[in-house]
């Protein structure tokens, strides 16, 4: 008597609840003797690309292991939908014996049922980028015509589900509940300038978020949570999609995370599809709070639980990645090490050796850095020097960047220029829509590259007559800092370390390499509060340095 197990896959959770599994199962025991049937494997839903499916590993699992003979499947595309895949689990499952049979009937083990057996799968893969084109065709349509499409609703609305029968589009409904909640976390955040604060009063007044946790209770509000409710555009009227795509994570562990793009990359804002949406905010309101927003997070430090001076400036000369720093404790002496050091130092995570870059001290370091920051505030004719040293570059580069950015201009005239004929032969019928979009996508991308190369060299050559403005304000800046040094805050001693420290290298020598930019505001005030440490800078009016974009050469330290 043989002995059969079934395996049935849907790929969305549209085909479970249509019991796509059930008629599988169903034609399948008209097939095979259920008496005969040792077990039933699904998976519903899974891609028929991934080859990380429950149902699918329990069935090699247990292949291996000789429960069964013989491998059931409705299709050949339920088993894979990818060529590569499917060839792969036909020979694993050929090696321990175990026949795959599509409703009943085995591919012939010969030359001929090996080509068919490959075409067959050929076949089910181009099915499956089909699919997924006729898939994102019709969302990208839908989107065109201002229609919602499947989505988590944000918080403060339901979200309607399309209903094809009576011809009713999704649409988002506001929850009046959570909608004033928003309402209220808006008005919090105006009264008490903090996320922190604001995720503070929620908890103090126990209201919990819309999620549960692992236990299956609800959480409090995070200051992430509050912090994405204050930034989403949905809350004025204007849900977007597509704002990021799936690529390849830069530091991607494939041990652990079975897909490829497990990364997300933010697309260019005139990519995103924009759909009207019942609003909760006025306009007024929601552009007060990203003001706020965004000059809180220019101005602002927080206090950090160990002191670490040049935490988010050092580069390694390895790897690049940013040194954190690092806290040990010898029990043995009964004593705390701090130092800085290289993520990767001492792992090979992320699919990569470990790091030997050099690791320092955090008494060395920061002593050294603040040491040097403090003499040159100090030495006015150490940053006249190197002021006037940028200006006989900038002019000697002068006539080279406006040969360069004459060229550019002339480029991206020419370039509008091939958008306008695009266009033309779109509105001929010249061209299809979806060849019209490739290209159009092309042309913004060229053109976002060339505004950036115009922007720099403009700041280059503006830079030039600014510099001769900019030397009094610059001395302004200084002066303002320099009183500042004597008895500073460990809070103030960093942030004026960021405002003039670029980037600061450790050499393998023990050297260090600083680079140095000049500051483009003065620290107005300073105020403790609630253990958030506060510093409010003022750009200087009239103040050219922005369009100087002046930083001093690379400065060794030994």
């Amino acid at each position: 008597m043989r002995r059969i197990a079934l395996y049935c896959r849907v790929s969305t959770e549209n085909q479970e609840k249509s019991e796509t599994i059930e008629n599988q199962l169903r034609d399948l025991y008209k097939v095979y003797n259920k008496a005969e049937v040792v077990k039933v494997y699904q998976d519903n839903p899974g891609s028929g690309a991934d080859p990380d499916r429950v149902g699918l590993n329990q069935l090699r699992k247990d292949a291996q292991k000789k429960m069964f003979d013989v491998i059931g499947i409705w299709a050949s595309d339920r088993l894979a939908r990818d060529l590569k895949l499917s060839l792969i689990l036909r020979d694993e499952f050929k090696e321990l014996g175990v026949a795959i049979e599509i409703m009943g009937k085995e591919r012939e083990d010969s030359d001929t049922g090996k080509l068919m057996s490959v075409l067959e799968a050929t076949m089910d893969e181009i099915e499956r980028g089909r699919i997924k084109r006729r898939f994102l065709s019709g969302r990208d349509r839908r989107l065109s015509e201002g229609k919602l499409i499947g989505c988590y609703p944000p918080y403060g609305y339901y979200h309607i589900r399309r209903n094809k029968e009576k011809g009713t589009d999704a649409y988002f409904k506001i929850n009046e509940q959570e909608a004033r909640l928003v309402k209220k976390i808006f008005k919090w955040y105006l009264e008490l300038e903090s996320i922190f604060l604001v995720t503070k009063r929620l908890m103090q007044k126990g209201i919990k978020t819309r999620g549960k946790n692992k236990s299956g209770k609800p959480n409090f509000f995070f200051c992430s949570t509050v912090s994405k409710i204050l930034r989403r555009e949905d809350y004025i009227g204007e849900h977007y999609v597509g704002k990021s795509s799936p690529c390849i994570a830069k530091f991607h562990i494939s041990k652990i995370r079975k897909h490829r793009l497990t990364g997300r990359s933010r697309n260019p804002r005139s990519e995103w599809k924009s759909v009207k949406v019942p609003p909760i905010i006025d306009k007024i309101t929601f552009r007060r709070v990203q003001a706020l927003l965004e000059k809180r997070a220019k101005r602002r430090t927080r206090k950090s639980v160990y002191e670490f001076l040049c935490s988010g400036l050092i580069r390694c000369v390895r790897c690049h990645r940013l040194y954190g720093g690092k806290h040990q404790r010898d029990e043995r002496v009964d004593k705390d090490y701090f130092l800085y050091r290289c993520p990767q130092a001492h792992t090979a995570s992320f699919n990569e050796p470990a790091c030997k870059a050099r690791t320092m001290s955090r008494e060395k370091l920061d002593n050294a850095v603040w040491a040097y920051v403090s003499e040159l505030i100090n030495d006015k004719k150490r940053i006249e020097d190197n002021l006037l040293n940028v200006r006989k570059k900038r002019e000697s580069e002068k006539l080279l960047n406006q040969q360069t950015y004459d060229t550019l201009l002339l480029e991206k005239k020419e370039l509008k220029a091939k958008k306008g004929k695009l266009l033309e032969l779109y509105s001929e019928d010249g061209f299809s829509k979806e060849d019209l979009k490739i290209k159009m996508v092309e042309l913004d991308e060229r053109e976002r590259g060339l505004d950036a190369q115009i922007a720099k060299i403009k700041v280059e050559l503006e830079g030039i007559e600014n510099i001769d403005a900019a030397e009094k304000e610059l001395e302004k800046i200084r002066l303002v800092y320099r009183k500042r040094l004597n008895n500073a805050s460990f809070e103030l001693r960093k942030f004026i370390v960021k405002k003039w420290v670029e980037e600061i290298n450790i050499n393998d020598d023990g050297s260090l390499k600083i680079k140095v930019k000049i500051p483009e505001g003065e620290p107005l005030e300073d105020k403790k509060d609630n253990n958030i440490f506060y510093v409010f800078g003022n750009a200087l009016q009239n103040s050219e340095l922005l369009s100087i974009g002046l930083k001093f050469e690379e400065v060794i330290i030994p």
